[in-house]
């Protein structure tokens, strides 16, 4: 297939140059092609003319000239503040360039696969796969797993979310996010995020969507999207089974994306079981530590005392991994069918702020290696 087509009609020519030489030197070159106006009339030429226009981002004002030219093109506003412009989709012109160019390759998709597309949300979320990544202990490293296996899926070319459950989320520490400020006039403004998404699911539903299309965070270096952690710990802790698999839904029918990897609390209750049966499959991660070993074990007898049969229809999604090369991954541990990939033990990692997302070779392959255990039909473009 030939690339996608992008026009940029925009007046200030340094600003597009700089962003058709981003995209010419970023892997996006290959997928992309921009042609760049810096004044309507010669691109209500360039249309007439026939040429093909995938996606169309142009500054209000050269919309509102271009208007009857556009009328089967997807259209992105680029404003100065958001409510600039009539338009459905816009985006803040000035903003790093990486996170404005996957807005418009987002904004495409969607367009692509919903055409008549009109602020109504999608449905058919039936597609968005779900890996949940799970452990019944502390400390074996399950969020360095959750974070590496989005980063994997996202360099085969899923669009992919990263959803953080934990009572305490310690993924900032891997995405390099400071901690904001105690309330003083030097800390960072507090990201709106998971709280804020959970308010608004009770508050006002029908907005959700657009709210976390808005508020949703881009990693450069996952390449994949989250949001902030909750700001009101109240929030997570009394989250309930019906809040977390609200989150899901909305993530779901955004249609945006077609792998969410949800890092996911030690523990089991009626929450877990949920997230469990939404799941398409659930890492369990174990080690070769006896503690670890022995909740492993008690979280899977508990599992079967509480709910029974409805528990023992999840197992055909459970999928053991191995943290350590010393768990024989051959064999079955309680039941648990292990995947034949071995996680490497990076002690670089251990203790507080020495985790670096993706600085280890051998674990971003062993984590390659097992997204295209999970997903048998990987390769480039798969998802």
């Amino acid at each position: 297939m030939g690339k996608y087509q992008l026009a940029l009609a925009v007046r200030e020519q340094e600003y597009l140059k700089r962003l058709a030489d981003y995209i010419r030197d970023s892997k996006l070159g290959e997928q992309w092609q921009v042609t760049a106006f810096t004044n309507a009339n010669a691109c209500r030429h360039y249309l007439k003319q026939g040429y093909r226009v995938d996606l169309i981002a142009a500054q209000p004002d050269m919309i509102e000239e271009l208007k009857e030219e556009l009328s089967s093109i997807p259209i992105v506003a680029l404003v100065l503040k958001l409510g600039d412009s009539s338009e459905e989709n816009e985006l803040h012109q000035y903003q790093p360039l990486p996170l404005l160019l996957q807005r418009l390759i987002d904004i495409h998709a969607r367009a692509a696969v919903l055409p008549v597309y009109k602020g109504r949300v999608s449905e058919a979320a039936a597609g968005v796969r779900v890996i949940t990544v799970y452990s019944a202990a502390g400390g074996t490293g399950k969020t360095a797993l959750a974070l590496h296996l989005a980063h994997a899926a996202s360099t085969h070319r899923c669009r992919t979310f990263y959803l953080n459950l934990e009572r305490w989320n310690t993924s900032e520490m891997w995405l390099g996010s400071r901690r904001p400020g105690n309330g003083s006039s030097g800390g960072e403004a507090v990201s709106e995020g998971l709280s804020e998404l959970l308010y608004g699911l009770k508050a006002q539903p029908e907005q959700a969507v657009s709210w976390l299309l808005e508020h949703r965070k881009r990693d450069p270096l996952l390449q994949a999207d989250y949001l902030a952690a909750c700001t009101n710990m109240e929030d997570r802790m009394t989250l309930n089974e019906e809040d977390a698999l609200g989150l899901v839904k909305v993530i779901e029918r955004s249609g945006q994306y077609d792998l969410i990897v949800i890092d996911l609390e030690s523990g089991l209750d009626e929450l877990h079981a949920a997230i469990f049966e939404r799941s398409n499959q659930v890492l369990w991660l174990l080690n070769d530590e006896a503690s670890v070993r022995n909740k492993h074990a008690m979280a899977l007898r508990y599992g079967e005392q509480k709910w029974g049969s409805r528990f023992h229809r999840l197992f055909s999604k459970f999928v053991g991994i191995a943290g350590k090369a010393e768990i024989p991954v051959s064999q079955e541990t309680n039941g648990l069918a292990f995947a034949r990939v071995q996680l490497p033990e990076i002690p670089q990692w251990r203790g507080a702020g020495n985790a670096t997302l993706l600085s280890s070779p051998q674990y971003r392959a062993a984590v390659d290696k097992l997204f295209k255990h999970l997903w048998p039909e990987g390769g480039e473009g798969s998802c």
